[in-house]
């Protein structure tokens, strides 16, 4: 008898020692797969046009496809534009889900056409979706 007791001691004082079975931390090794999709199967899809464009009007510079299963905002800024080149007008501020678009235009100013860069910007509603890409296009004014 004394013998168990001796040994269901050493159990307990080396469970007390040891503490629980519970852990602190954990390390996992994990892979991800990444690939770069084609502009047209992209999840924001923003295409330059390559306009040329009257002197004095507008004309659109960029589609943008939103594929994203659901609606976004769009916010569109410069990043450089030259010669006589300037942002236009953007048709739609909120773009519905997969397969709505709208367009960004470019405006000129004079015959000095050049290059629009611009980032344009889609936030869904609840913030849990943001999507940032950065494009430029060739503009031919006339």
């Amino acid at each position: 008898m004394n013998h168990r007791r001796g040994i269901i001691s050493l159990f307990v004082i080396a469970a007390v020692i040891t503490g629980t079975a519970g852990y602190s931390s954990i390390q996992a090794e994990r892979s991800v797969d990444v690939a770069v999709a084609n502009e047209g199967d992209a999840f924001l899809a923003v295409e330059g046009q390559s306009p040329s464009i009257q002197n004095g009007t507008s004309e659109d510079a960029f589609e943008v496809t939103n594929q994203l299963g659901q609606p976004v905002d769009l916010t569109v800024q410069v990043l450089t534009a030259g010669g006589d080149v300037e942002l236009g007008s953007v048709s739609k501020e909120t773009i519905d889900g997969d397969g709505a678009t709208a367009d960004i235009d470019a405006r000129c100013t004079g015959t000095d056409g050049g290059t629009l860069e611009i980032t344009v910007r889609a936030e869904s509603s609840d913030g849990d979706v943001m999507v940032q890409v950065d494009r430029s296009t060739m503009v031919t004014c006339t």
